[in-house]
């Protein structure tokens, strides 16, 4: 009998061990890539480039540009489907695989409400933050108005030891492309300092995390800063124009003229050649922000993360994930023109330093254990007043918001309200608007009563419904060559989804951060802070059709049309390291192999 109980205790011993055996070879499994799967995934988005812009300029490239176009599996009918066109929701998109409707980021900026009722313009990237210093709470920088995890979140989920570093000129690029994980290396260029910066929304001290505030670190003593001037200089000058072999061989579309351009730019560095970075309005940082020196910066600093021992990223049993933001395609866009001299000389730049990018990738790690994705946040539409001047059958035109004008936007609207509500010259019952966005004074409607006149007796306060009557009259009389309609929050279940317009616009809406109206612009319509300068945001194929394209990993080259989308590209990256998206809206591509 005593033998008996030791050979059973014997026997259940055995099948514990065996148990746990299985058991780890399970997690071993679970925690394993998938067969060839890449070994790092570089994602890289180049802010504000449209892909015919790319297409056009192509016979001006020469080395990254070049190589990815003809290198790499290249979707040529990839586009967003959602209004409000932006930074921030596209590069939430990028990282998610989501339209804003599911990533909350449905605008660079929106408005909330306070806990006492007032309205405060929300920042995409405001996360309340406690600061070490003071141990007050502060507004830094952070992700937690995104509300579903990107590919790097779930990539440290299916692998622990994974690292995600993400790297950028702006934070709103670097911060949506990494996503919420603390453990995230999360790094941007800042204005102020000349230095590469992060937030205590995320963790150096982590192993990952350590290691590139140690590179960080180093190159903001050595290389940042005050030795910016020295390494970049304080001019701009214009690359040297390309010999093309034959006329065949030059770009069908050419950019306009420097001078041509002058009367429709903002002149942040300057009108024409040469510019002098010294005399932007914010100083030296601020012109390097608005030039294509800020690519090289990001690139920089992205081999020095690349050729890291000690970091060692796509070195390691689980894959690692490079995130890169490229924001002076956008930023000199804005201020220059997309169609500009100044935006040509961002790409062919940028064409160099992906060349750079592409060069160290094969340099340090072995063939097909890297795949590179890359597109854009958005698209970029040209300057209005120009293409009135040289197309006059052109009927688009500008829409001017903030204080760019005497008589902006919203203060004409506010004017047309208060005289069709009854209320006294002055009231607001409209608190502003952000990108196609217009937001009520919902706290301060109660306190806003009409006078005596038609409207009836004085003293009656305005109610929500009251200005959803008269909205959309008021755009039809004051804005109808800029809009074609105006969709009610209040009316979004009455919403005709078979329009493309709406299905755009339901694709951007949140209860929480959307406005109560959401204006519909016409084709031509620019909506933005400035009278000069270009901008972007619509619904309209110049502002959604982007690039989208992947290298390396045995990816084999070839284009497509396919109807795509940018949504596409997390769930493909994520296909190939072996991670599921499942809050995407986007799915896999099936790339040749």
């Amino acid at each position: 009998m005593k033998k008996l109980r030791h050979s059973s205790l014997a026997v259940g011993l055995s099948l514990v061990v065996s148990f746990l055996a299985l058991a780890q070879a399970a997690r071993r499994e679970a925690a394993a890539p998938p067969a060839r799967a890449p070994r790092l995934a570089v994602v890289v988005s180049v802010d504000g480039l449209q892909m015919k812009r790319l297409l056009d300029d192509r016979p001006y490239f020469v080395a990254g540009l070049k190589r990815l176009l003809d290198e790499s599996h290249v979707e040529r009918n990839a586009s967003y489907a959602h209004l409000n066109t932006e930074t921030g929701p596209g590069h939430a998109s990028l990282g998610t695989g989501a339209p804003p409707r599911v990533t909350g980021i449905v605008a660079n900026k929106w408005f909330e409400a306070r806990e006492d009722g007032s309205i405060r313009s929300v920042y995409c990237t405001d996360q309340k933050l406690v600061d070490p210093e003071t141990g007050k709470d502060v507004w830094r920088p952070g992700p937690a108005n995104l509300r579903v995890p990107t590919l790097g979140d779930r990539l440290l989920g299916r692998y622990p030891a994974a690292r995600v570093v993400s790297l950028s000129g702006k934070d709103r690029g670097a911060i949506f492309l990494a996503g919420r994980r603390r453990e995230h290396a999360v790094y941007w260029w800042d204005q102020e300092t000349g230095r590469f910066v992060t937030s205590a929304a995320y963790d150096a001290g982590s192993p990952g995390g350590a290691v590139v505030s140690k590179i960080v670190t180093l190159y903001d003593r050595t290389r940042a800063a005050g030795h910016l001037p020295r390494r970049i200089g304080l001019t701009w000058r214009k690359m040297a124009d390309p010999v093309f072999p034959s006329e065949k061989d030059a770009p069908a579309v050419r950019p306009v003229s420097s001078f041509e351009m002058r009367s429709f730019q903002v002149p942040v560095n300057g009108l024409g050649w040469d510019k002098d970075l010294s005399l932007a309005p914010n100083g030296y940082y601020h012109g390097l922000f608005y030039s294509p020196f800020i690519d090289e910066l990001v690139v920089d600093l992205a081999l020095d993360v690349i050729g890291s021992k000690e970091l060692a990223l796509g070195r390691g049993e689980s894959p690692d994930l490079l995130c890169l933001s490229l924001s002076g395609q956008d930023t000199v866009s804005h201020a220059y023109g997309a169609e500009s001299e100044e935006n040509l000389d961002v790409l062919r730049r940028l064409d160099v330093q992906l060349g750079r990018l592409l060069e160290a990738l094969e340099r340090t790690f072995p063939a097909g254990s890297v795949v590179l994705a890359l597109s854009a946040d958005h698209g970029f539409q040209t300057i209005p007043e120009l293409e009135a001047r040289r197309d006059k059958s052109f009927t688009g035109g500008r829409i001017l918001i903030g204080n760019g004008a005497v008589t902006n936007f919203e203060e004409r609207l506010n004017r047309y309200l208060s005289e069709e509500l009854c209320l006294p010259p002055g009231s607001r019952p409209i608190h502003g608007s952000e990108g196609f966005d217009l937001k009520y004074n919902l706290p301060g409607l109660p306190a806003l009563r009409t006078v005596a006149g038609p409207c009836g007796a004085a003293g009656r306060a305005v109610t929500p419904a009251d200005v959803d009557r008269v909205v959309p009259q008021a755009i039809a009389r004051l804005f109808g060559e800029e809009f074609k309609s105006v969709l009610l929050a209040s009316r979004r279940e009455s919403w005709d989804a078979s329009d493309r317009d709406v299905r755009f616009a339901l694709n951007d809406y949140d209860p929480v951060r959307s406005g109560e109206a959401l204006l519909i612009p016409r084709r031509g319509v620019l909506v933005y802070s400035e009278p000069r300068g270009g901008s972007h945001g619509s619904q309209y194929e110049y502002d959604t059709h982007v690039p989208l394209l992947f290298w390396g990993g045995g990816v084999k080259a070839g284009v497509s049309d396919a109807a795509r989308a940018p949504y596409d590209l997390a769930p493909t990256v994520g296909k190939l390291l072996g991670v599921d998206l499942p809050d995407a809206v986007g799915t896999p591509i099936d790339l040749p192999r």
